[in-house]
């Protein structure tokens, strides 16, 4: 780093002090890559097993779920009700800061090392938006978070398996179960189901909350003949 850089960051430093991007208070320098102070990260805790995508229940080992109908099985690294993980999850989608991938990898690569579990057989897959929302974003949120898995499992990945062939609200801004799985009624198309027959899939998403868009990929994959899924998301409700 130059002397006019330095200069320039110590400046900036003065005038803009960086803070925390969950409670505001001043970042050390220690802190300042991550945007969020020790004592934040600190209140994000990590799993360390399955769970049940229908009930939210914890699955020990890797067993099939509690209820026969569901298809899956839930890998969520930590909870979403955390403000810590809600304000990650908002600056990345909607402020576009996507250096905060390098503060969810850490805590992404804790829970695949307290899992346990071997996912080389697999392909990531992750959650598609629709080239709209994605052009408009500038990127896909869970495509970034699949490369991670990607480079941390050492799965293959597959970023055009699944297509959004139909533009949707966010469901984020639907709060009834029902609006939600009717917003994303229909909505993924498979590019060549030969390539998920009798594979085994990573489906990766940011955030999972009532299921609806996970249930929904997850349906064309089991109808192209997937075998054994697993949703992997950063965060669950």
């Amino acid at each position: 780093m130059n002397i006019l850089t330095k200069t320039k960051n110590i400046l900036l430093d003065i005038l803009f002090p960086p803070i925390c991007l969950n409670c505001g208070f001043d970042l050390k320098e220690k802190e300042k890559r991550d945007k969020i102070c020790e004592k934040c990260m600190d209140s994000i805790i990590t799993y360390s097993s399955f769970f049940c995508p229908k009930c939210k229940s914890r699955i020990p080992g890797e067993e099939k779920t509690c209820h026969k109908d569901v298809k899956y099985l839930l890998a969520p690294v930590t909870n979403y009700k955390n403000d810590s993980v809600k304000n990650i999850v908002k600056f990345i989608k909607y402020n576009r800061w996507t250096s905060l991938l390098n503060t969810i990898e850490p805590i992404l690569e804790k829970y695949l090392s307290l899992l346990k579990y071997n996912f080389e057989n697999f392909i990531i897959i992750p959650i598609p938006l629709h080239k709209d929302r994605e052009r408009e974003r500038g990127f896909n949120q869970s495509e970034l978070i699949a490369k991670i898995i990607c480079k941390k499992t050492g799965a293959s990945i597959n970023i055009n398996a699944l297509k959004r062939i139909r533009f949707t609200k966010t469901q984020a801004e639907l709060k009834d179960p029902e609006e939600r799985m009717k917003n994303v009624k229909d909505c993924f198309a498979l590019i060549d189901p030969n390539e998920v027959k009798n594979k085994n899939i990573i489906l990766v998403d940011d955030v999972f909350t009532t299921g609806s868009t996970i249930n929904e990929a997850v349906k064309n994959l089991k109808q192209a003949g997937a075998k054994k899924i697993i949703a992997f998301v950063f965060a669950k409700a």
